[in-house]
């Protein structure tokens, strides 16, 4: 009796509008038996339009399946009729798990190979293993156990909708899924990128609520964009608010590790020490662990986040040296590009993907300050002679040459340039054998062609400097948080030399 008083508060409907009051449900043997069973009971009584549901073909998320038809039966009164096979009952009755018990046991359909099954085989296998890794993809982006069981609980018990791709791919969502849920579906970068969407051809808003049979068609952007902070209210599904959830998670990291490398150089500024040759020095490296932390990464982000106290790590570093311990390696990394880098040629605003408001194509180069890449927030500076140099927005050059603002022209990246971005990347780690060979294998990896490299030992420590060629920021941060990842990298970063 309480299912029948869900219903009716939840979906608001009327006691004379619930048609399984009486139900019966039958079991066959394999697949096409089930469509067998719908054609002879519609042969003895009249379905009613609009209640037949076909969960072989579109399971529910829970993989709960079955065929469901309601019928004037006996007294002309509705009946509901459910039809599964043996497999699809232990599913419904035991849970997923019943699955594998199913197969182990050798029972039913899901050992079979004959005709008209369609659960035997990798199929079916597949389908459990995705949901599986469903699972775990939600496990790991929530990190209190108790918000994971909620929001199970409620993908696993609410009704679906299903929805078609423009390709007829079908899509199971829970009912009330927006677009915005859709797009998530699809892939956690359309998600991102998503501006719209239409539904049958027309535009429709991203909170519309999506329908069984409906074909949407998700409207991305060409450029990077991440998810509104309105969005949450918006996505209906787990997947798409966690996704959302882990975007601004990731973008609060990576604010919180810029704003804690700042406040330590600034800290060890006031005390007089030189911020740059600490940096990745043994000495820094043994504070970061005394303090608790074994990557440099999660220091900075710790310090960012006010966890940990600028001041202490200076206070203690600071008793390191006047113990005698040295923070200078024997020959500075910095001077690497001034001994060895050729001039950058000035290149056209088309080449390097750059648009100059109210100029279709100039000639501009890029400031070797700062080395500003395809994602980076940008300002145009008008050099006598030279054209246009574009600077990184906080770039300390740029902000030098304020004081001349009616210099300074609005410029924007437009679109995929012809021209590669040089930057120069610090890896910092625990000296070990072939470290150099796993880090170059790592720059393989992500695309990234290395055009110089200088490595220097400081025991029990050594600093990798590499000058990389990169297509945007995006491929750059990826191929840092890669490099982060390896055995004994402490820590990496993009080097400025204005920094």
């Amino acid at each position: 009796f309480y299912s029948i008083y869900s219903k009716m508060t939840k979906k608001g409907r009327e006691f004379n509008e619930i048609y399984d009051l009486t139900a019966m449900r039958v079991l066959v043997d394999s697949v096409k038996d089930c469509y067998g069973a719908v054609g002879i009971i519609h042969s003895l009584w009249k379905p009613l339009p609009g209640r037949f549901k076909d969960l072989v073909a579109m399971p529910k998320f829970n993989m709960y399946q079955a065929l469901h038809t309601t019928v004037i039966g006996p007294e002309g009164r509705p009946l509901e009729i459910q039809i599964r096979t043996r497999e699809m009952h232990e599913t419904a009755e035991y849970g997923i798990a019943a699955h594998w018990m199913y197969k182990e046991d050798g029972g039913g359909e899901a050992t079979q190979s004959g005709t008209g099954g369609t659960q035997s085989g990798s199929g079916s296998e597949r389908k459990r293993v995705e949901w599986l890794e469903h699972l775990v993809d939600w496990q790991r982006e929530m990190k209190d156990p108790q918000e994971f069981a909620e929001t199970l609980k409620v993908d696993l018990f609410e009704d679906e909708v299903f929805v078609f791709t423009p390709k007829g791919e079908v899509m199971s969502l829970n009912v009330g899924a927006t677009p915005l849920d859709f797009a998530y579906a699809v892939h956690t970068d359309v998600g991102h990128r998503c501006v719209g969407a239409k539904v049958g051809g027309k535009v429709v808003p991203l909170h519309y609520e999506l329908k069984s049979g409906d074909i949407c068609e998700v409207l991305t952007s060409k450029k990077e964009r991440g998810p509104s902070r309105d969005w949450l209210a918006l996505a209906k599904t787990t997947r798409a608010q966690s996704k959302i959830r882990a975007w601004f998670k990731r973008e609060r990291r990576e604010d919180s590790e810029s704003k804690g490398r700042e406040m330590l150089a600034e800290a060890l500024k006031r005390q007089g020490l030189p911020s740059q040759k600490l940096a990745g020095s043994p000495l820094l490296a043994d504070v970061i662990r005394e303090v608790g932390f074994k990557k440099g990464d999660d220091f900075y982000i710790a310090l960012g986040q006010g966890k940990v106290a600028a001041k202490v790590v200076t206070t203690k570093i600071m008793q390191r040296l006047k113990q005698g311990e040295s923070a200078v390696e024997p020959q500075a990394a910095e001077d690497l590009l001034a001994r060895r880098e050729t001039p950058k040629p000035t290149g056209s605003s088309t080449n390097y993907g750059i648009k100059v408001e109210g100029i279709d194509d100039v000639m501009l180069r890029l400031g070797k300050c700062c080395r500003p890449v395809p994602g980076d927030p940008i300002l145009g500076y008008i050099s006598l002679g030279k054209g246009i140099t574009i600077h990184h927005e906080g770039c300390p050059n740029a902000k030098a040459l304020m004081k001349s603002p009616e210099r300074f022209t609005e410029v924007a990246w437009d679109a995929d340039g012809e021209t590669s971005f040089r930057v120069e990347i610090e890896v910092d780690g625990w000296d070990r054998t072939r470290l150099l060979e796993d880090l170059s294998r790592t720059f393989a990896e992500n695309g990234v062609n290395i055009l110089e490299a200088r490595c220097t030992t400081v025991e029990p420590m050594v600093k990798n400097r590499f000058v990389v060629e990169v297509g945007d920021v995006d491929a750059l941060k990826a191929c840092i948080q890669r490099l982060r990842n390896v055995d004994s990298v402490f820590d990496a970063y993009r080097v400025t030399p204005a920094a």
